[in-house]
């Protein structure tokens, strides 16, 4: 095999998917590995700029631009079938992705027909709850070999900010309508950021496109939101914090590749799976499941994982 294979990775889902992908970038990068991404327009500045050497976002005709590049692998990240055609269309020599054997046997069996490799995940939530970032790291396993998979923050940050921000002291809790989507009251929400705003120094982040959410709930819990339009800025307000509290969102990843110490409140469903695949991978965490008195519980949750 090439000692500097040219890699193309293929991930077309939200900013906390792409992040899984970052120990396997980083060991593809120990080996010598040229790595370009396709990525989906809402997650094409997740990686820092010296993470990958190129970034294509998914448009018609993608196809045979990629194919001019002579990949020596090509990795499907993702069920997308749309990416699956762009790995077959980049003429990559090795083909490795996903199957879901009889839980899927008609994709299963179309997937083989696009891939020279596939890599088995169940079609639901693994009972055995592996972690994201290790089911992602399986397709690179020919050019990584026996290597471990990276959980050092250290080493990972770089592949997700560009500089190492200024150490900010303040405590950031993400304000997102993920919150809405898991079943958390407006109530217990203001609840939790008046509890936390007791005991810390705290900055309360939202993206520009959930304004609207932010500004309402803001009113309500009497706080002050900082609003950014861009990925950058963002992932270096989480990079640099000293701990954030979340829900199981992109925010949770960032601070779990970068080593900020995080309380990540997830859904009480299938609670023991989503947490096993979700948590953060590489920072000091703490889980916490949106249940009766859970602003409480999360409020404690980032005393103890502070002391």
């Amino acid at each position: 095999m090439n000692s500097s294979p040219s890699v193309l990775i293929v991930r077309l889902d939200a900013i906390g998917d792409a992040l899984a992908l970052v120990p396997l970038l980083a060991a593809l990068r120990e080996r010598g590995a040229r790595i370009d991404v396709v990525l989906s327009p809402k997650n094409a500045d997740v990686f820092s700029k010296s993470a990958v050497d190129g970034v294509y976002v998914e448009q018609a005709g993608l196809g045979d631009r990629l194919a001019q590049n002579g990949y020596d692998f090509a990795l499907v990240a993702t069920e997308d079938a749309s990416a699956y055609r762009l790995a077959r269309a980049s003429g990559a020599r090795r083909r490795v992705g996903f199957q879901n054997g009889w839980g899927k046997p008609l994709k299963s069996l179309w997937t083989r027909s696009m891939l020279t490799r596939t890599v088995y995940r169940t079609a639901g939530l693994d009972p055995r709850a592996p972690h994201e970032s290790q089911v992602l790291f399986q397709l690179g396993s020919e050019i990584t070999g026996a290597s471990q998979i990276p959980r050092d923050p250290r080493i990972l940050r770089s592949f997700v900010v560009d500089a190492e921000p200024q150490p900010d002291e303040r405590v950031v809790m993400q304000i997102t309508d993920k919150w809405q989507r898991l079943g958390a009251a407006p109530k217990a929400l203001a609840d939790l950021s008046q509890a936390l705003q007791r005991r810390h120094s705290m900055r309360f982040v939202a993206a520009e496109n959930e304004r609207s959410y932010a500004q309402e709930l803001a009113a309500g819990a009497g706080i002050s939101v900082e609003y950014f339009r861009e990925l950058g800025p963002w992932k270096e307000a989480i990079a640099s914090a000293k701990a954030i509290v979340a829900p199981d969102s992109g925010a949770v990843h960032v601070a779990g590749m970068t080593g900020t110490k995080t309380v990540a409140i997830f859904a009480a469903r299938n609670f023991a799976l989503q947490t096993g695949r979700w948590s953060p991978w590489a920072s000091p965490y703490r889980v916490v499941k949106l249940e009766r008195g859970w602003p409480l519980l999360a409020s404690d949750a980032l005393e103890d994982l502070l002391r």
